[in-house]
């Protein structure tokens, strides 16, 4: 990664580069919601880099940039300007609809209209539900969001004003705990432990143009490498479009598994499928993460077939989708967690030293804000969202081990991202119902687990609150060479905009189109995020034995493997593929994970690191190449196939 000198402030965030970069973000989430709610695409937005965002930017952004500073030089974005451009809309990619707005709408919206006798919601739960988090039914107002409103009748914005505000206040509280975090850990993470942020490597090397006097194309697109993996994954994605016409045979690099291969009766199904998107963002990952996501998803295999060939079970039915051994990978994350706390202490203690106006060689003023106003927002946004958790009706100690928990996953995630790039990478368990897990459901009262289950707009989000972007765009900062307090300004103007503009537009969708049409209106209702809480209540359970012993297991394994990486040079594997290999995305990227893999070992073996930098250009094309092939086929779709469509990627 090749960063040139560091421009000033006036040079990056420019008034055009501002206006350019929040009207990315309001335009990624149109297109993805659109996408999402019109023509029922499901994966456009899952990955932390995905179709949603890259096709609005290059046709929408460094197109138009490359033409206009070939007629007129002095009139395009420079590279730092096209790169501060896709920092923010990335942070507005954040929101729709994986993200953040399909949760919290569908917990919004859902629970008056799919209230029902035979799922007794209103005698089980409604006693319990806040009216001010969740759009009542008065004027009709929730049963004409999924019914749908003609033209002639005005939206009852109303209603959403609300449980709006409190959501988003909400949301307020659990993003000043996170960039906190992100603030503190930063120097630690960039500095001492020199994290790779392959992700923004990606960035930087798609949007930088060197000799920028003289060439109006980034560099690394005047490759001959570059243009070979463009035409190469553009004129496969062309030729599986045409395909929706023919009965001609399409190229697997889409949604569809190759094969599925089966060890046996008691072993679990392993689906090989091809992504693109994840293969070529892997390449940029180092080896052993690689290898290490591979590996435990063979190991996942193994293990759950023998255990239930031999016959060991948990008593009461385990914690964790998956069974006993994602609670054992889940013990994995937990000490990740844990570890990553742990070696960051000395710098930690001299933050703190640094905030009581002690003597330090720290500096903050290249940071989001300085480290004492950090810890205060922080312990202000931690104080709102205790206080908001216990009004929503859970008791302050359930809160203490909900939000124990819901931040180990999120710290764990980010910090998992922030090495390895997993661009797939999802959370493994979500804390609300492993907090019932480790809890039980049995000790826990009605309320308690009224307000658990309102954790699905929020804890099972593994994008917008796991500080996964923002502690990209603090990484980002000193390539941009900009103020960490204007770009985090920013930043906080392009989220909130992107998060009214996403319930706003959900809501309108949904009166003039019907929200039943909605997804994940629909899986909101039973038997969704809703019907959790029945499940809670109807069956009372307690942690097993077993369950304990697979967790602690976990977590000693992840220490074991940490401790060997440490202290042992030759060590081949990264504890990141164990912490991981719960998550459903894990599994599904087996196969181009595996390829990325391979490639990546070979072309070091035969010419080094040399040659692996060579190959780059060959990958950013592969990425670009089936971005605007899939801009083709998502077009073709919105024409010709609305409603019958041609899923492009699963992950």
């Amino acid at each position: 990664m090749n960063v040139t000198g560091a421009p000033s402030i006036q040079q990056v965030a420019t008034p055009r580069a501002v206006a350019l970069g929040l009207a990315l973000a309001v335009v990624v989430n149109i297109f993805s919601l659109t996408s999402h709610y019109l023509l029922g695409y499901t994966h456009l937005t899952f990955a932390h880099i995905d179709l949603a965002l890259l096709i609005p930017f290059l046709l929408g952004v460094m197109g138009p940039n490359i033409l206009l500073k070939a007629y007129r030089p002095a009139w395009g974005l420079r590279s730092r300007e096209l790169l501060f451009v896709f920092v923010l809309g990335w942070v507005g990619f954040m929101v729709p609809t994986w993200g953040m707005s399909n949760y919290v709408v569908g917990i919004m919206a859902s629970a008056e209209y799919y209230a029902s006798p035979e799922n007794q919601w209103r005698e089980l739960f409604f006693p319990y539900l806040p009216d001010w988090l969740v759009v009542t039914n008065e004027l009709n107002a929730n049963r004409d969001y999924y019914w749908g409103l003609s033209e002639n009748y005005p939206i009852p914005w109303a209603a959403w004003i609300i449980p709006s505000f409190w959501w988003l206040s909400f949301f307020g509280g659990l993003l000043a705990v996170g960039v906190c975090f992100v603030i503190l850990m930063r120097r630690q993470w960039v500095e001492h432990e020199r994290l790779s942020y392959p992700l923004v490597q990606t960035a930087v090397v798609m949007t930088e143009t060197t000799d920028e006097e003289h060439f109006v194309v980034p560099t690394i697109m005047r490759h001959r490498l570059f243009l070979i993996g463009a035409l190469a994954t553009f004129s496969i994605m062309l030729w599986n479009t045409t395909a929706y016409w023919t009965q001609w045979f399409s190229l697997p690099i889409d949604a569809n598994a190759l094969l599925n291969v089966e060890l046996g009766r008691a072993f679990p199904a392993h689906a090989i499928r091809m992504n693109v998107i994840t293969f070529a963002f892997s390449y940029f990952i180092n080896l052993d993460i690689l290898f290490s996501v591979w590996f435990f998803q063979i190991i996942n295999t193994l293990e759950q077939g023998i255990l239930a060939r031999v016959g060991i079970t948990a008593d009461s039915g385990t914690a964790v989708p998956g069974g006993l051994v994602a609670v054992q990978f889940i013990g994995g994350m937990i000490a990740f967690a844990l570890w990553g706390f742990w070696i960051a202490r000395r710098h930690l203690a001299m933050v703190w030293r640094h905030v009581m106006g002690k003597e330090t060689n720290l500096r903050d003023d290249d940071e989001f804000f300085s480290y004492r106003a950090a810890l205060v927002s922080g312990a202000c946004g931690m104080a709102y969202v205790v206080w908001w958790l216990h009004a929503a009706g859970m008791s302050f100690p359930v809160i203490a081990v909900f939000l124990t928990l819901l931040f180990l996953f999120y710290f764990a995630l980010c910090r998992v991202m922030a090495e390895s790039g997993l661009v797939f990478l999802d959370l493994p368990i979500n804390a609300h119902q492993f907090t019932v897990a480790m809890l039980g459901s049995a000790s826990l009262s009605p309320q308690n687990l009224t307000g658990l289950g309102l954790g699905s707009a929020f804890a099972r989000n593994w994008k917008t609150f796991t500080m996964i972007t923002p502690s990209h765009v603090a990484r980002l900062q000193s390539i941009l060479g900009m103020s960490g307090r204007v770009l985090f300004f920013w930043s906080a103007v392009t989220f909130a905009v992107s998060a009214v503009t996403a319930i706003g537009y959900s809501a309108y969708t949904g009166y003039r189109m019907g929200g039943a049409a909605n997804y994940y209106a629909n899986v909101a209702g039973d038997p969704g995020f809703y019907g959790l809480i029945v499940t809670w209540m109807k069956n009372s359970t307690t942690i097993s034995g077993a369950e304990v012993f697979f967790l602690v297991a976990g977590m000693l394994m992840v220490t074991g493997m940490t401790l060997a990486r440490y202290y042992f040079s030759w060590w081949p594997i990264s504890p990141i593929g164990f912490v991981v290999a719960a998550g459903g995305p894990a599994r599904h990227a087996f196969f181009p994970v595996f390829l990325a893999w391979l490639l990546k070992t070979i072309l070091i073996r035969i010419g080094g690191v040399r040659l692996y930098l060579s190959v780059q250009p060959l990958m950013i094309g592969i990425i670009v190449g089936y971005v605007l092939g899939a801009a083709i086929a998502v077009l073709v779709d919105y024409l010709y196939f609305r409603g019958t469509i041609h899923e492009l990627q699963f992950f």
